[in-house]
């Protein structure tokens, strides 16, 4: 394809971020939803304007946890061992739930005594919104800013202990006292487990980039790259560690420093198949969080309150992709795979009296996480040859193939975007 027909149906998928596997090193791999499709190299045209927003949506009731087995929802660091949850605390005396934690504590804990398991829904409603503009000789700007409702609800609490009698179980009597007043005694340490709902702007991306596309070639169509940088913000709205099933709007008020490459190649005139890859570094940010008094405590639920400096893990994304392009008119078709993850976090505890280093960095909520997505999208092209504007219309579906330590939720959705060619 060469011209303004090429360029109309080429640089249209540049802000999808429905169109293939991940997005330009922007706010983009969550645990929480499958990942969004990257972004195609960008097209090499003088003073070009691009403007995409997308709108996706999913649910599900379960996760893949530290093995990638299939769990619910929040049992995706494991079930919660209600019995160690009073170990090592200080300055409780105040606190009349206290004394059943100690009584509960020294009970023998196989066969899942004292342990819960906890299930609830999650719910995800996501637009994006992109605007990339061309200058001279390659080179482009790229801003991003994702909106975001995330809602967990229908929240149970299910007992794992035995029902043996010979066996602490669950009609052992300290464990009862606890579980009666599980409730008010996770409030006393100012802890909520009502339903949730976080709604706002995630993290603000604003990147710089020089795109190549290179058509002198006798057995491709063309051979097309780009690379991009710039920074990420952190405007959306941080967990909240007064309520247990918050989740953040962006990456948890970290400032970000992302890298991308992206290649693609094309091929009897409408085949594009191509690879990216993004990551994302972040800068060190001090929070005040929950965190594990011992190192037996496993699960979501965690009593003490501390300062702590966070290294947040690097997020990285990688996939490949295959891209039907204008097949039929105005149609295009793209099937697509990524993997995406993030590092491991590390905390440093700024009163090391209270809180050991090395157990608070045994929480299985900082380890590494990552998951598999199949990308699937179909868009139509309405530009004209020769026109300055070009509009465009799609649907995708985000479908999760497995992972660790993530949600396993589909995301399904659509877009709409615009071009204008400032220089034909």
């Amino acid at each position: 394809m060469n011209g303004v027909l090429r360029t109309s149906a080429y640089f249209a998928p540049i802000l999808q971020v429905i169109m293939v596997p991940a997005t330009i090193c922007i706010d983009n791999p969550h645990f929480y939803r499958a990942t969004n499709m990257f972004l195609e190299p960008r097209i090499e045209h003088d003073f070009l304007t691009t403007m995409n927003i997308t709108m996706g949506s999913g649910s599900t009731d379960k996760s893949h946890n530290g093995s990638g087995s299939t769990v619910p929802l929040l049992d995706i660091y494991g079930t919660s061992a209600i019995n160690t949850l009073g170990l090592n605390l200080t300055d409780t005396s105040h606190n009349p739930y206290t004394e059943l934690l100690k009584k509960l504590a020294p009970i023998a804990s196989e066969n899942d005594f004292a342990t819960l398991s906890i299930d609830g829904q999650f719910k995800i409603r996501e637009s994006n919104i992109f605007f990339v503009q061309n200058f001279t000789k390659g080179f482009f700007f790229l801003s991003h800013l994702p909106i975001r409702s995330l809602h967990i609800k229908d929240i149970t609490f299910t007992d794992l202990s035995s029902l043996n009698a010979s066996i602490p179980n669950q009609k052992t009597p300290e464990w009862q006292a606890v579980f009666r007043s599980l409730r008010p005694l996770l409030a006393s340490f100012d802890i909520s487990v009502r339903p949730t709902k976080e709604m706002g702007p995630g993290d603000f991306s604003c990147l710089v980039g020089w795109t190549h596309n290179y058509q002198n070639t006798s057995t491709l169509d063309f051979v097309d790259g780009t690379i991009a940088t710039g920074f990420l913000a952190p405007t959306g709205k941080k967990r909240n560690p007064f309520h247990l099933f918050s989740l953040p709007l962006g990456y948890n008020g970290h400032w970000g420093f992302p890298l991308s490459a992206k290649l693609s190649l094309g091929m009897y005139e409408w085949i594009t198949v191509g690879a990216s890859i993004d990551a994302i570094i972040f800068a060190k940010n001090k929070q005040t969080i929950r965190l594990k008094t011992a190192p037996e405590q496993k699960g979501i639920i965690k009593l003490a309150l501390g300062d702590v400096s966070v290294k947040k893990g690097s997020i990285w994304d990688a996939g490949l992709f295959f891209k039907a392009d204008h097949f039929m008119y105005g149609l295009s078709f793209t099937a697509a795979y990524s993997c995406a993850g993030e590092q491991k976090d590390k905390l440093t505890p700024h009163n090391s009296t209270l809180f050991s280093k090395k157990i608070i960095n045994t929480d299985t909520s900082l380890k590494n996480w990552y998951m598999h997505t199949l990308h699937v999208g179909g868009e139509y092209d309405f530009a004209k040859q020769y026109s300055k504007t070009g509009i465009r219309i799609g649907i995708f579906y985000n479908y999760q193939l497995g992972g660790v330590r993530v949600f396993d939720t589909n995301v399904v959705g659509g877009s709409f975007g615009i071009d204008i060619a400032g220089d034909l």
